[in-house]
């Protein structure tokens, strides 16, 4: 991708899911370490991009103040980086919700170096990229590439699992949001990150991916760890979780720290028909697809 000084240039970034969410002990740079089986999906936010003749980096967009956005924030480090002046505006227009365990801000950051890294021709290693993205968050080297991915250390140690079996997700957010650092507090709160039973959650989590064949071994997959820990901080996730039951999904999870939870499908039809019967109670209901 390249681009004239005045001719804007936007992409899209996707949101994820947190197929399985195995939670182990905090580590000393204060994140916990994970082992999870995470997918993009088709949920987006839109990054339109035009470069300006100076002025650093302009952001617009977003729901929280340019100066604490992820962009920005991954932005300047890029800046840093290269010792290269990114004179650029960028428009943020949200379509994820925001801390819903959805990976939004992770997905912008990560969008946002690809984006500026073409545009400006910028020369960095996948290294050196995926190392400045972890420094912006944890989630953020997942999205600097498609596909679903095993995630573990703090989430920078990635590994593709190649071609999950076919499915349809319908995914949900109740409209509220809730604090990731909140839901860790939580789970630390309620003794969990055990040593043991995180090595063998993970142990088994390597092997149920290794096994996986059709629909049903991939429903049987689902599991988080952090879900107990914000249903005791929100009812409401609980509540999300018994209306999705209701309107006919099978396998029900909550995404990452919450509060948005998701259900598998075999097909579009039995997806979207669960979607009808979710929308007149839910806030905010998608039918999605993983992005390969």
């Amino acid at each position: 991708m390249s681009s004239r000084p005045d001719s804007p240039v936007q992409i899209l970034a996707p949101a994820k899911i947190n197929l399985n969410l195995a939670v182990g002990p905090r580590r000393a740079d204060g994140y916990h370490r994970v082992c999870s089986l995470m997918e993009p999906v088709s949920l987006f936010d839109r990054l339109v991009m035009k470069r300006r003749r100076a002025g650093g980096l302009a952001l617009d967009g977003g729901g929280v103040p340019a100066a604490e956005n992820t962009v920005t924030k991954a932005v300047l480090a890029l800046e840093k980086l290269t010792g290269f002046r990114l004179d650029a505006k960028i428009e943020l227009e949200k379509g994820i919700p925001v801390a819903a365990g959805l990976g939004g801000g992770s997905s912008d950051a990560a969008t946002a170096l690809k984006l500026i890294e073409s545009t400006f021709g910028l020369k960095v290693s996948e290294a050196e990229m995926a190392a400045l993205a972890f420094s912006v968050g944890a989630d953020v080297p997942f999205f600097l590439k498609n596909g679903a991915r095993l995630a573990e250390g703090a989430g920078e140690d990635l590994a593709d699992v190649g071609c999950l079996p076919n499915h349809w997700i319908v995914l949900a957010s109740p409209g509220f949001e809730l604090s990731a650092e909140r839901v860790y507090q939580k789970f630390d709160e309620m003794g969990g990150g055990d040593e043991m039973e995180f090595a063998g959650r993970s142990r088994r989590l390597h092997e149920d991916i290794a096994a996986l064949g059709g629909f049903e071994s991939l429903s049987r997959v689902i599991r988080n760890d952090l879900e107990p820990a914000a249903v005791s901080i929100c009812s409401g996730v609980a509540e999300l979780k018994q209306r999705m039951e209701e309107a006919g999904c099978a396998a029900v999870l909550m995404s990452g720290s919450g509060p948005s939870v998701f259900g598998l499908f075999p097909d579009s039809e039995s997806a979207r028909a669960a979607a009808r019967r979710l929308r007149p109670r839910v806030p905010s209901v998608w039918v999605v697809r993983p992005l390969l």
